[in-house]
């Protein structure tokens, strides 16, 4: 009953979760990895899964975190393109509207501020739609996105000193 109900969950969500992947990895190499590990992730936790039309929610959860853990790993395997664009003289809200740079800051982000600022800032979800997602206050977020702001322009003035 448990392989059913997964090979249903990957026929159904596999694509969305290969592009969710795909947009934040940029790979697709690495967006089939992440793929393949977010279902086996999946597998082992079949038992928490929400029904059917839910799942959604919960898978995405899981690809993002790993995605997001992958990204962070890139840091160990640093590459010359991986470099901060120069940002000195550029206000908080056109550094976080540089989706690239955001998708580095959250690489290097506090763990529990990660999720939020990505989903906002990079696929540009609403604070209720996040709440919504990860079942979390809108309150929540929005000090989840308070802290990420408060991070992002400390990291931004220690490296561009």
């Amino acid at each position: 009953m448990g392989e059913d109900r997964l090979v249903e969950l990957y026929r159904r969500y596999g694509p969305y979760v290969y592009a969710r992947c795909w947009r934040m990895l940029s790979d697709d190499a690495a967006a089939e990895d992440a793929t393949q590990e977010t279902f086996m992730r999946v597998q082992r936790h079949l038992d928490k899964a929400p029904n059917l039309d839910a799942a959604l929610g919960w898978i995405y959860r899981i690809a993002t975190n790993y995605c997001l853990n992958e990204i962070r790993d890139r840091r160990l395997r640093p590459e010359p393109s991986d470099e901060l664009p120069e940002v000195i003289g550029r206000s908080s809200e056109e550094l976080l509207a540089d989706r690239d740079l955001v998708a580095r800051l959250v690489a290097r982000a506090p763990e529990k501020l990660r999720v939020v600022a990505w989903l906002h800032h990079v696929d540009g979800m609403e604070h209720h739609e996040l709440a919504a997602l990860l079942e979390i206050t809108r309150q929540t977020v929005t000090n989840r996105l308070d802290a990420f702001a408060t991070f992002a322009r400390k990291y931004v003035r220690r490296t561009s000193a």
